[in-house]
């Protein structure tokens, strides 16, 4: 997927409120005024001058049933979750930066630095470089996340210790998390949805960091 800035236009042509019909007008309305936006609506602005939503949520108005679900879902992992939010945002740093999702990539490097995430780790992530991390229960969701997200598994140890460490429940809870970010990811990279004007794109994995 090529990188799309704010100068970029998507696959898609925004869709402004006048041009929904009622589903899509119910939807726009539960993203624009919902607790995502109620949190982080101002820092990231999920909804733009003209009235239209950004990020993925313009492609989840296309089919507003099964968007309606996705947003639902999105929201019940980030604000019904038992995970620290630093873990949390950590994950979905990887698979932002694994999947080069623009988007994804700035609004949770965004957050993740909220989070309390460390701006080295933010930096290492986004360069594709191996974190230095202190915290157990980190260094465990980024492994995690790795294995999940390059081959579609975790391995028994991995495994055994976010049982141990974080239980049962909350192991479903980065599973489920990671896995959809994934198909977030393949939203923005099939639609190819620009980044704000003045955002710089992530780096190519292995390019050179200049010191």
């Amino acid at each position: 997927m090529s990188a799309t800035d704010g100068n970029t236009p998507g696959r898609l042509v925004p869709l402004t409120p006048d041009q929904l019909d009622p589903a899509q007008q119910a939807l726009h309305d539960s993203i624009g005024g919902g607790r995502r936006a109620a949190v982080h609506g101002r820092a990231l602005g999920l909804v733009a001058a003209d009235g239209s939503l950004v990020g993925p949520f313009d492609a989840y108005l296309r089919q507003p049933v099964i968007g309606a679900r996705l947003a639902e879902l999105g929201e019940a992992l980030r604000f019904d979750t038992t995970l620290r939010r630093d873990l949390l945002e950590l994950a979905v740093l990887v698979v932002a930066r694994h999947t080069s999702a623009e988007f994804e990539w700035f609004a949770h490097s965004r957050l993740a630095l909220a989070a309390g995430l460390p701006a080295e780790v933010v930096d290492a992530l986004r360069h594709g470089r191996e974190p230095e991390l202190d915290d157990p229960e980190l260094v465990l969701a980024h492994r995690f996340a790795r294995q999940l997200v390059t081959g579609y598994r975790v391995d028994d140890a991995t495994y055994a210790e976010a049982v141990e460490r974080l239980g049962e429940p909350a192991t479903f809870e980065l599973t489920a998390l990671i896995g959809f970010y994934g198909c977030v990811s393949a939203v923005l990279n099939t639609f190819q949805v620009p980044l704000p004007v003045g955002v710089e794109p992530l780096p190519p994995l292995g390019a050179a960091v200049e010191p």
